[in-house]
């Protein structure tokens, strides 16, 4: 979890309440998006809220005896309708350097093809399926960072894990170059 979504985490556990007025909710998340100067910044911290906001409200469900009337249904309904489109507007503001859902969404599958990839064929080593994914969530939690600066984070990881043992030099080359070659013009390589 990167610090944006901390943040996002403390900012539900101490504003979002079941019972609470919606509209209250949503000027709150609006105040504090004040508090981050960059559209990428906040978009992590939006979907974060709409992520755990979508986890209470499915675990309320499950227990919801008047689902048509319920307070808290319309809390959660309402409060995910309003962060929707909060994100759907601040990814409108995007700049090309910034990662966009698409992006973001291409990129992991290609990650996940690759840890794949390297799974079955375990290129004449032992490859450690956990520590690649391992690494690859991290940088998944990083999409908030320009693709300049996460490409560099993602190289750097490719070469700990070069160094660490826990990938060969030309598995590591492997890498680099299918994200380089399937999304060029993502990361603007």
């Amino acid at each position: 979890m990167n610090i944006i979504q901390k943040q996002a985490t403390e900012f539900i556990k101490f504003k979002m309440r079941d019972h609470r007025n919606y509209k209250d909710f949503i000027d709150d998340v609006r105040s504090e998006l004040w508090e981050y100067k960059k559209d990428p910044y906040k978009i992590e911290f939006v979907e974060k809220l709409i992520k755990e906001a979508k986890i209470r409200y499915d675990e309320h469900m499950l227990v919801c005896t008047n689902k048509n009337s319920c307070r808290t249904n319309k809390f959660y309904e309402n409060t995910l309708f309003f962060l929707q489109e909060e994100l759907e507007e601040l990814e409108e503001n995007l700049t090309p350097e910034s990662f966009n859902k698409i992006e973001k969404e291409t990129i992991n599958e290609t990650l996940q093809i690759i840890l794949d990839d390297l799974n079955k064929l375990k290129l004449g080593q032992e490859i450690t399926y956990n520590d690649l994914s391992d690494e690859f969530e991290e940088l998944k939690d990083l999409y908030y960072l320009d693709k300049k600066n996460w490409l560099q984070l993602f190289q750097g990881k490719v070469s700990e894990m070069v160094a660490g043992g826990v990938i060969s030099e030309t598995v590591s080359k492997s890498i680099v170059k299918i994200l380089f070659e399937n999304y060029e013009k993502l990361i603007g390589g």
